[in-house]
């Protein structure tokens, strides 16, 4: 079952214990698009940020996408 993609980040960052600002720059993108996303306020995600955010959670965005919903 795919999780909600803002969950799925805040989970991941919070057992890595890294802040949004420290997530954000490992993804390439801002802490504002971070905390949107944990928030529920994005209504879609660019190729571009998506798979930034797969690439600093060490995944492919095939395997990312496989797992998040938007």
């Amino acid at each position: 079952m795919k999780q909600n993609v803002g969950i799925f980040i805040k989970e991941y960052r919070n057992q890595r214990r890294l802040s949004q600002t420290e997530f954000a720059k490992r993804a390439g993108v801002t802490q504002t698009i971070i905390s949107n996303l944990e928030r529920g306020q994005v209504k879609s995600l660019t190729t571009v940020h998506a798979t930034g955010i797969a690439q600093a959670m060490g995944m492919t965005i095939s395997e990312f996408m496989a797992k998040v919903e938007v």
